[in-house]
C-alpha cells in the first residue's frame, strides 16, 4: 500500500492511480525538495496574484475597438447605443413623465406615511427609503436627486422620483451625478419661455 507524507490525503487519491503507484520503486525516485515546495507555494501565493492584477489592469487601460468607417459611422449615437433607454436614461425620449406608470403605487405608499400639507418630513422618507437596504451614501445621493426645491422634504411626484432612483440603483444601473431633465417631475419643470 502506497502512502504520502505531504498532506495528500491517501482517500483522495483515485484507486486506479494507487494501483499503478504500487508498481514504482519510490526509493529510485529523487528526494523531495523542501525548497522547491516553499518556492512553488510563494509563487502561487503571492506570484500569482500580483500577476493577476497586472491583468486586469492592462485590459482597463486598452482602448475598446470599434469599428469605424462607411456604414458604421454614427452608430454609437441614438437609439442602439449601448445602454440607451435603459436605467436613468429611461424615458428620456418619451413625451410622457418615466415615473408615471409607478406613481400610482408610490402614491399609495406616499399617503401612509403621514403627509403635512402635501409634503413628508426627511425622517418620514428615510424610513421608507433604508428598506430599500442601499447604503446610506447612495440614499443620501437618491435624496439630493430627488429633492427638486430642496426644502428638506418631499411632495408625491418627490418621492415617487425617490422611488423611482431607488428602483434603478437596485436594477444595477448607476445614478446620475445630476437630475436628467426627463426625471425633473412635471410639477417642478420650470416653464421655457416661448418662441416668438
Amino acid at each position: 500500500m502506497v502512502t504520502f507524507d505531504k498532506r495528500v490525503l491517501l482517500c483522495r487519491a483515485p484507486l486506479l492511480a494507487l494501483e499503478q503507484l504500487e508498481n514504482y520503486d519510490f526509493t529510485k525516485f529523487h528526494s523531495l525538495k523542501p525548497k522547491l515546495i516553499e518556492a512553488v507555494d510563494n509563487m502561487l501565493s503571492n506570484k500569482i496574484s500580483s500577476l493577476m492584477s497586472l491583468i486586469s489592469q492592462e485590459e482597463m487601460s486598452m482602448p475598446t475597438q470599434l469599428v469605424q468607417g462607411g456604414a458604421f459611422d454614427g452608430t454609437t449615437e441614438g437609439p442602439f447605443n449601448q445602454g440607451y433607454g435603459e436605467g436613468a436614461k429611461e424615458g428620456a425620449d418619451e413625451e410622457e413623465w418615466v415615473v408615471a406608470k409607478d406613481k400610482p403605487i408610490y402614491d399609495e405608499l406616499f399617503y401612509t406615511l403621514s403627509p403635512i400639507n402635501g409634503k413628508i418630513s426627511g425622517v418620514n422618507a428615510k424610513k421608507e427609503m433604508v428598506t430599500s437596504k442601499l447604503p446610506n451614501s447612495v440614499l443620501g445621493k437618491i435624496w439630493k436627486l430627488a429633492d427638486c426645491d430642496c426644502d428638506g422634504m418631499l411632495d408625491e411626484e418627490e418621492f415617487a422620483l425617490a422611488k423611482h432612483l431607488i428602483k434603478i440603483k437596485l436594477d444595477g444601473y448607476e445614478l446620475p451625478n445630476s437630475l436628467p431633465p426627463h426625471l425633473v417631475p412635471p410639477s417642478h419643470r420650470k416653464s421655457l419661455p416661448k418662441a416668438d
